[in-house]
């Protein structure tokens, strides 16, 4: 009996001793643990600049004006305030929301970072065949599909409040100069609010390209349990889709940037 166990756990060691099947080893060496380690880690995934390029498609890169207008909106509302001893032009409600706006920003984004660590993590784990282990990154990912949707309906509301304020005010009210002064800088803040919307639509694309990959790596593990496909073609086909997962990621990276320096400016 105790020949027969040992030759069952042998001939289990040299099974798997024989199995191309590993975790997947980022540049980096390592596990990632904060988010500049995601761009790190996709850096080796493109195979040149025009392939970096193309996986970038879509991206709207930082317009100078626009980052500064969302960076100053603060100022441009305190500005308006300073310009009455009692909020005569109805600024100092704005500046509340934007505030509570700029923490959003800054807590989705990192929340979202935070996450695509874990996701990283988990997906390279390739040697890991619970196929149930993307089912919590497609979830998180829908969860945080939704909390971005409801930030931007949040900013249009935001946008839409600030306009009418701006629209009702009377250039009599105290003088047409400072009138004008007040809606020229709330139509600055508007204009950021804006393009904080269309800052946040474009995150969503990458989020798009991430969460569609999730039951294509189930179903590779399921085929793999199934004894559908070799060690080698399992592991080719993972390292490909961890290939195309880190460099959507990187998008998201970019993308986030902004908004995580929000709080620096409060």
């Amino acid at each position: 009996m105790h020949i027969k166990i040992s030759l069952i756990i042998i001939l289990s060691i040299i099974s798997f001793s024989q199995s191309l099947v590993s975790n997947y080893v980022p540049i980096i060496g390592r596990d990632l643990n904060n988010p500049a380690d995601i761009t790190r880690a996709a850096l080796t995934t493109y195979l040149n600049a025009n392939d970096a390029l193309s996986y970038s498609k879509g991206f709207i890169y930082e317009i100078p004006g626009d980052v500064f207008n969302i960076t100053f909106s603060k100022f441009y509302l305190n500005n308006i305030i300073s310009l009455s001893a009692s909020d005569t032009f109805g600024a100092l409600s704005h500046y509340n929301s934007l505030i509570g706006l700029y923490n959003n920003l800054n807590n989705i984004s990192l929340v979202g970072l935070n996450n695509t660590i874990i996701y990283i993590n988990t997906i390279s784990k390739f040697a890991n065949l619970d196929a149930t282990k993307f089912d919590p990154i497609t979830a998180s990912i829908n969860n945080l599909k939704s909390s971005i949707d409801s930030i931007m309906q949040s900013t249009t509301i935001f946008a839409t409040a600030m306009n009418t304020t701006k629209n009702s005010l009377s250039p009599s009210t105290p003088n047409v100069a400072t009138v004008q002064v007040v809606k020229d800088n709330y139509d600055l803040v508007i204009k950021s609010v804006l393009s904080i919307f269309n800052h946040l639509d474009s995150m969503k694309y990458p989020l798009n390209n991430m969460l569609s990959l999730m039951p294509t790596c189930k179903e590779e593990v399921e085929f793999y349990l199934d004894s559908l496909t070799s060690d080698d073609d399992y592991m080719a086909n993972m390292k490909s889709y961890m290939t195309t997962f880190l460099k959507f990621s990187n998008i998201l990276y970019e993308r986030s940037l902004l908004f995580t320096k929000l709080k620096e400016f409060f």
